[in-house]
């Protein structure tokens, strides 16, 4: 028969226990944590939006030739790009970070294999346009960039969310 401090001993042991029911219940919500995380840390459709509306305008003020409007567009590009940027920055900062190894190589395979495609595609274009003498060549050129990043963009995102939500559980995308 145990005795008293015995019998205190084990039912706190017990009583420090983690009912198996609680323990899913934690983990559930840490899962539904992480993937706001990884959610709130992908580069949103508006940014891709802004950058490109905002490459548009200045290389059409560049294809100008006029010293005012390239300024006025280089100037506009600038502030669009820094306050689009800083807005988007400011967003992320606030909130958690996800882990830096939630990309793996494959993201950044991706991250770069986006960039690789979209310059591939439209600096071609532009050189072409501008050997053949079209006008407006480069923002001919940088529209086709504008909506690779339109339409790319998100795709990425979404593909990368998928990366980062299957290598937090440790299964493979």
């Amino acid at each position: 028969v145990p005795s008293r401090k015995e019998s205190t001993v084990e039912e706190g042991i017990v009583a420090d226990q983690v009912r198996p029911e609680e323990a899913a219940r934690a983990l559930t919500e840490i899962g539904q944590r992480q993937e706001q995380v990884i959610r709130l840390a992908v580069v949103p459709n508006w940014y891709w939006w802004a950058i490109a509306v905002l490459m548009v305008g200045f290389a059409a003020a560049v294809d100008t030739g006029q010293g005012l409007v390239i300024g006025i567009g280089t100037a506009v590009f600038v502030a669009g790009v820094l306050t689009t940027t800083g807005a988007m920055v400011f967003r992320t900062v606030r909130s958690a970070q996800p882990r830096n190894d939630l990309l793996g190589p494959g993201g950044v395979v991706a991250i770069l294999g986006f960039v690789a495609v979209t310059i591939g595609v439209s600096l071609p274009v532009a050189f072409t346009l501008k050997a053949s003498g079209v006008s407006y060549a480069a923002t001919i050129g940088v529209s086709v960039t504008a909506v690779m990043l339109v339409v790319g963009g998100p795709m990425l995102m979404r593909y990368l969310q998928g990366l980062m939500l299957a290598n937090r559980s440790g299964s493979r995308w």
